[in-house]
């Protein structure tokens, strides 16, 4: 029960086992769930997250023992850069999908120090790389709101 419990969060109800780019199709489900549940803003909210962040570490923990180091089934933290790089944001499709493109090229990138930061221990290693590009493409999202008014 354990492994089953683990596995359906720390996968992202089994997101995380899609056959081809799972991190990109969990942040995808994640951000329609977002986009179109009622209430689904919620999730973004910073309390949220900081509740969401020591137990998306510590799934992602649990979860490398069962599949490896770093495994692509584990997407909880995608889920949490997700949510962080919507934080600010309006639900719109606009802010949804631009959130989406740059939480995705941050997370591909890996600008300092969020490449190194994968270098540290089990699931914080896992975790702080995705909380890092979520603060990234949060900046952006803020940027090209304030200055362009796009978002």
């Amino acid at each position: 029960m354990k492994r089953f419990l683990v596995t359906l969060f720390g996968s992202f109800f089994y997101t995380g086992f899609f056959p081809f780019a799972p991190a990109t199709f969990a942040s995808m489900v994640w951000l329609l769930v977002w986009l179109f549940v009622p209430g689904g803003h919620w999730m973004a909210h910073w309390a949220v997250i900081a509740g969401l962040i020591p137990v998306a570490i510590f799934l992602a923990h649990i979860m490398e023992k069962y599949y490896g180091e770093d495994a692509p089934c584990i997407v909880i933290d995608e889920v949490v850069g997700m949510q962080i790089t919507l934080m600010l944001s309006t639900v719109s499709i606009k802010a949804g999908v631009a959130g989406f493109v740059l939480f995705r090229i941050f997370d591909i990138v890996k600008p300092f120090p969020a490449g190194r930061s994968q270098r540290l221990p089990g699931g914080l290693g896992v975790v702080i790389d995705d909380v890092l590009a979520g603060l990234y493409a949060l900046a952006v999202m803020t940027l090209l709101g304030r200055f362009t008014g796009l978002l």
